[in-house]
């Protein structure tokens, strides 16, 4: 429950103007509460036990609370007539606490004391509003307000392990939960309670296997092979066998509107055929780190593509060899990736690893 919290001293300025003038410091002796352990602005964990006492000598006691801080509507609390009371805060969660003290057949009413175990942020789940996806693709939910101690998210209503951080990037189907601790309350445990619920659909995201000649999907129905991510013509079954060296990916689909993507898999065949004019150029060094560079017969014009893993584009150049061109390398993830040189018309590839 999401509430306003109130400065206390505005609700005790309040008090004092409002209430019964009668009630507060007409006997002239001193009638503070004093808590243990004292808590900034009343707030302490609802599985504290708080204490609350006057000091000075009083002939008859009464405890009393209630929820808004006025002066009236008092509720007594029972067996309450000494000059200590011990409250569990769970008992109460918010509320406001008095004492009536009388001496010498004077009476005077103290003035409130809060104790709130409410106070902390509400937990709540920051979400995309769509609910459907594809296979293969995620969303991200995260904790919308403040910052907590520990967290912990469920699907279902069961703890995802390791899924201990602010946000999560949900992959399958469920409704999903946070469970958080606040820091000055390390062992409550706040809920979003009811979460979001996402639906995943589609095929399953395929998975290429390689026994030496052919190349298998482990997902369908229906199928589309590439090659350093151009689709292969006529490349539409359960199993391909590659005609040449580079990066393989199939897309699945099944009628659900949903296509996914395999990871790619690096086939380099023995014995392919790379152009004559091959050997002439030299990508150095390999494995790369901050610049690549590229020897090239003298005044060749050439095109260099470098692909990811995915078959994307990272890297396009069109260069003129006077000097040894160089490629900066130095923002590219740790990975294998294919370089192409295209020359005279004829395409060779090249395998480049930048290391972790």
């Amino acid at each position: 429950m999401l509430k306003t919290i109130i400065p206390l001293s505005f609700i005790l300025a309040f008090i004092v103007i409002t209430g019964p003038a009668a009630l507060y410091a007409q006997c002239g002796f001193e009638s503070n509460i004093n808590l243990a352990p004292h808590a900034d602005n009343g707030v302490y964990c609802s599985y504290d036990t708080v204490k609350m006492s006057v000091v000075e000598p009083f002939d008859s006691f009464q405890w009393y609370y209630n929820f808004n801080g006025s002066a009236t509507g008092l509720m007594p609390i029972g067996g309450a007539n000494g000059p200590t009371l011990e409250i569990a805060v769970s008992d109460y969660g918010y509320a406001f606490f008095f004492v009536e003290l009388t001496r010498d057949n004077c009476t005077e009413l103290s003035e409130p004391v809060v104790i709130d175990s409410w106070v902390f942020a509400p937990v709540a789940v920051q979400h995309s509003p769509q609910s459907e996806y594809c296979r293969g693709d995620s969303t991200l939910v995260t904790n919308a307000f403040g910052s907590y101690a520990s967290y912990q998210w469920l699907r279902d209503y069961e703890p995802i392990e390791g899924a201990t951080g602010p946000e999560y990037w949900v992959k399958e189907s469920g409704t999903y939960v946070l469970n958080a601790s606040p820091f000055e309350c390390p062992e409550i445990t706040l809920t979003s309670g009811v979460g979001p619920s996402f639906t995943f659909t589609g095929p399953q995201v395929p998975v290429i296997t390689w026994d030496g000649n052919l190349l298998t999907a482990s997902s369908g129905p229906n199928y589309q092979w590439a090659l350093d991510g151009n689709p292969i013509n006529g490349a539409n079954g359960p199993s391909y066998t590659p005609q040449e060296s580079g990066m393989y990916t199939v897309t699945v689909s099944d009628g659900s509107g949903c296509r996914p993507t395999s990871a790619p898999i690096n086939i380099m065949l023995s014995g392919s055929r790379q152009p004559d004019w091959a050997r002439q150029f030299n990508l150095f060094p390999n494995p790369v780190g901050d610049i690549l560079h590229i020897q090239a017969p003298q005044g060749a014009t050439f095109e260099f593509r470098l692909l990811d893993a995915r078959g994307r584009e990272v890297i396009h150049r069109r260069l003129l060899q006077p000097d040894t061109p160089s490629i900066p390398t130095g923002q590219l993830s740790p990975g294998v990736y294919l370089c192409q040189v295209t020359y005279q018309g004829e395409t060779a590839h090249y395998r480049l690893v930048k290391p972790y």
